[in-house]
């Protein structure tokens, strides 16, 4: 999911944009010159790239070689074990409830533990 900004004359308008299957869709937000809209495409470019606060948790990794569609597997799984609360609603902004449960069924970096916790937190009945 991303936003495009789309220029008719001299008005900026602002668009959602993701995949559904094959195809693009796009949603209508509203123009720029509007605060609200401004406000979510803001915070939507603020959530394509990860936050200083959480770079501590990668302490041996160059910021600019992660990315945040490469690395999701890895870098969900790390915040699942080791971040804090910002971390989470950061976590929760990015990337979907859908992906993040397919993160704490599948990482193997994952401890016990944390995957009990987040599959009591997320209620994905126990597979074994």
């Amino acid at each position: 999911m991303s936003i495009t900004i789309r220029k008719t004359g001299n008005k900026e308008y602002a668009y959602m944009v993701h995949r559904d299957g094959a195809r693009m869709v796009q949603s209508y937000i509203g123009p720029l010159t509007r605060p609200e809209v401004r406000r979510r495409v803001d915070a939507a470019q603020r959530a394509t790239t990860m936050p200083l606060h959480t770079m501590r948790l990668f302490a041996g990794v160059d910021p600019s070689a992660l990315s945040l569609q490469r690395d999701a597997a890895a870098i969900i799984a790390c915040l699942l074990e080791q971040g804090d609360l910002e971390d989470l609603r950061w976590l929760a902004g990015v990337y979907p409830e859908s992906t993040i449960i397919d993160v704490v069924l599948s990482a193997k970096s994952l401890s016990a533990r944390a995957r009990n916790f987040w599959m009591v937190w997320f209620e994905v009945p126990d597979a074994s």
